[in-house]
């Protein structure tokens, strides 16, 4: 990166990390971040950076950065944090029973904060605007399109953001043209049957039985009607049925994801999970009804050119060995995905990891913890990129 850059980013890099671990020790879950959204405020007003709150249904941050006049781009984060009990152990850990920032959104935050702070001191090379977006509600609440409704990407001629991947080597990134995530689609599946004392198991119709057979059902849909050409996933990740060890309940739930980048996969999917619950239910004589997510995830498609000119950017700030240029797509999702609908952009992985051999903490794991050591690249590659679109507009 460029020596300017770079001395600006090791000096506010201390001040970084710490604001990194008090938005660590206050993860709040998706249109929650009422605490996350007044400590991002509370910065931005102490740097001078002007912005609007109350956002994307209410916790979401718009803020700008305005040099010569020019074009506009944006830079999005994402500022909620999970339903996981914590287990790391740190001293910054969260202070809040049953949530945790898992998937290190604490670490965008603070990332996207200490770009603009750069940026801030660079603003003189800009000839446009860069706009900065704290978006709530990325974890299964699509935050970004209450975001897009509320005018964020308005007037926006390019968008770039980030995720912290713990299958890549801190100091570095990883990123791909075209596909690069899949679509996702969340089911409920709720199974209606009889119960009745455990020790009279004839009398009832077991929906623990049930969902047993449909949950093993279910991994067929991939093995045996997807097309093996076309990547696709069904898991069933909560089950939940009755309330102690001698009673048969009436009811039994199961909810799950579906992921894949084609929209014949998606409704091949749909219709799949429908009928296998509701005919394996029948078998035994229960009933089932599934319904999906109202907005699902799209996949997220990454444009050509913007990616070369991140490609391009993040080699002359960190070196092309640090550059990853993936082939195949990964099958997370990212709400992102929507604001590429709407503008052209792309987004990339942000390296976690310390050592080639040692595996990092997955993802939405509860050990899992946004590296520091990621801040200086994600900060330096965020503030080159933006800084040489605008500089060459």
């Amino acid at each position: 990166m460029s020596s300017a850059t770079g001395r600006i980013i090791d000096t506010i890099l201390p001040e970084i990390i710490d604001l990194r671990h008090e938005l660590h020790e206050h993860p709040e879950i998706r249109f929650q971040e009422s605490w996350t959204s007044r400590r991002i405020s509370d910065v931005l007003t102490q740097w001078g950076i002007p912005h609007q709150t109350g956002l994307g249904k209410g916790t979401g941050i718009v803020a700008s950065i305005a040099g010569k006049p020019g074009k506009t781009i944006a830079l999005r984060a994402d500022i909620d944090g999970l339903e996981v009990e914590e287990a790391t152990g740190l001293p910054y850990a969260s202070r809040i029973p049953g949530r945790m920032h898992a998937c290190g959104h604490d670490g965008h935050t603070a990332n996207l904060l200490g770009a603009a702070r750069v940026l801030l001191e660079c603003r003189d090379a800009l000839r446009g605007t860069v706009r900065l977006l704290f978006q709530p509600g990325e974890e299964q609440g699509g935050g970004a399109r209450y975001m897009i409704a509320d005018g964020a990407l308005d007037g926006v001629d390019a968008i770039f953001g980030l995720h912290g991947s713990p299958l890549f080597p801190a100091g570095a990134i990883a990123v791909k043209s075209g596909p690069l995530m899949a679509s996702a689609d969340f089911f409920r599946m709720v199974i209606q049957g009889r119960g009745c004392h455990g020790a009279d198991p004839a009398s009832a119709i077991d929906p623990v039985i049930v969902a047993a057979h449909i949950t093993t059902a279910l991994q067929t849909v991939v093995s045996r009607e997807v097309d093996p050409r076309q990547p696709a996933v069904v898991t069933v990740a909560h089950i939940e049925a009755g309330t102690t060890t001698n009673i048969i309940p009436d009811t039994a739930l199961l909810e799950g994801t579906i992921r894949s980048f084609d929209p014949g996969t998606d409704a091949l999917l749909r219709e799949a999970i429908g009928r296998i619950a509701r005919h394996t239910a029948q078998a035994f004589r229960a009933s089932a009804s599934v319904s999906f997510g109202e907005k699902p995830y799209p996949p997220l498609v990454n444009d050509a050119a913007m990616t070369e000119l991140l490609i391009d950017s993040a080699c002359r700030t960190i070196g092309t060995a640090n550059v990853v240029v993936l082939k195949e797509p990964q099958m997370i999702a990212e709400d992102f995905a929507c604001y590429l609908e709407k503008v052209p952009g792309a987004f990339f992985f942000l390296g976690m990891a310390n050592e080639p051999d040692v595996p990092y903490p997955s993802l939405h794991s509860p050990c899992y913890d946004f590296n520091d050591k990621a801040l200086r690249t994600g900060m330096g590659v965020m503030a080159e990129l933006a800084l040489r679109v605008l500089s060459t507009t």
